[in-house]
């Protein structure tokens, strides 16, 4: 792995920051007390090419790798924007743009591809179920053959933007549970567009996330050709690790920006602010807490960018990108708590930010992986120890 930041990455480092002057924090607040989706930020994005960072230039992207991705995010959310703006990359670089240019067929691509990069599409993730929860393999979500298509009939819970997705890429199984030959045989990703009759949502109001919002989804005898299936029937587990994997070097990523951003601001408070003749900062029992949260961060930075590379080079990564999410929403979390004692009383004001930052970045530390769930895994799968759960 070389250290060294290549052109590419300090470009979209560039870029972002001059991108995201044009959205200070004023604007992100708006949207979180509206919980009104960030149209501007949404179009201008577009504009930019940062909805394309990872799609090829065929089909009008940038053509770069997770790490580009990785980066634009750990910047957008860093600059002020947080979870929102993080997300929206996030989504249509890897859940819609990654997986239907590795998965969908040549007509699919060309159909959407160039589409998602222009902001003419929002994507959804339909992976989540109430009564499967992280548990993949208890998806019941059907999709039943029928003729040159599929009929999807089921639930989806906790579906971020949903209510105003185009398209959904959904996870469904194609043989049920008891009849398939292991259980992770018998599911398969879906293009689904979420337009049509067979698909309602309802939304949950959060405490987090509030411009995009969550949602129930009803799958009703909704209708997808054969051409959208992405990957193979029944074969959906295969490409649904990888996807996951991207998805929390994407997760950690913006944790990464949002433990920045607040970090940067704590320290900039406690050096300025003076309480009995001094900054506050020069007391041990502000300055030690931001201290650790900025060498922490750096190790959460180091595992996502290590992470990111084995994705882009083609290898085995499924250990750093969890361990990434991992120490990334940890810290994130952490850099939310001290700034908001570091802010005292205006730690809980409004319009200075601290609040929403800290009620957003508590999502990562139970979703869309609860951090009980990844100690899990390092437990059975890397250190080989007796299953727990």
């Amino acid at each position: 792995m070389n250290f060294e930041e290549d052109e590419e990455i300090l470009f979209i480092r560039r870029s972002v920051s001059e991108f995201m002057k044009r959205f200070p924090l004023e604007y992100w607040r708006k949207a979180d007390v509206e919980r009104r989706f960030p149209e501007e930020y949404w179009k201008t994005a577009a504009e930019q090419g940062f909805l394309g960072i990872c799609i090829s230039e065929q089909y009008g992207g940038l053509g770069l790798g997770l790490q580009a991705v990785s980066e634009a995010i750990i910047g957008v959310a860093a600059e002020g924007g947080g979870l929102p703006a993080g997300d929206l990359l996030m989504r249509t670089n890897v859940f819609a743009g990654m997986t239907i240019e590795r998965l969908g067929r040549e007509e699919v691509k060309q159909n959407y591809l160039p589409r998602l990069v222009k902001g003419e599409l929002i994507c959804s993730f339909g992976h989540t179920e109430p009564n499967a929860g992280v548990n993949t393999f208890d998806i019941q979500t059907s999709a039943v053959r029928e003729g040159d298509g599929y009929r999807l009939n089921g639930q989806k819970i906790w579906i971020t933007l949903a209510h105003l997705a185009d398209i959904i890429i959904t996870v469904a199984r194609t043989t049920p549970k008891d009849k398939a030959r292991k259980k992770s045989e018998g599911l398969t990703l879906f293009l689904v567009d979420a337009k049509q009759p067979g698909v309602k949502t309802s939304k949950i109001p959060g405490m987090a996330l509030r411009p995009l919002t969550s949602n129930v989804v009803y799958f009703e005898d909704a209708w997808v050709p054969a051409t959208h299936v992405l990957g193979e029937v029944d074969k959906g587990w295969e490409a649904l690790t990888s996807l996951l994997n991207a998805e929390r070097v994407c997760t950690a990523s913006i944790s990464i920006g949002v433990a920045e951003h607040l970090l940067n601001r704590s320290v900039d408070y406690a050096s300025n602010r003076r309480v009995f003749g001094r900054p506050i900062g020069s007391n041990q029992a502000i300055q030690f807490p931001l201290a650790e949260v900025k060498a922490e961060l750096e190790v959460a930075r180091l595992m996502t960018r290590k992470a990111a590379w084995l994705f882009d080079n083609g290898k085995e990564c499924a250990f750093e990108a969890n361990v990434a999410a991992f120490t990334a929403a940890r810290v994130a979390f952490k850099a939310a708590d001290r700034a908001v004692q570091t802010f005292g009383g205006n730690g809980f004001a409004e319009d200075n930010d601290i609040e929403r930052f800290f009620r957003d970045a508590r999502l990562f530390k139970t979703a869309p992986v609860p951090e009980e769930m990844v100690l899990n895994y390092i437990g059975t799968r890397v250190l080989n120890m007796p299953r727990s759960f």
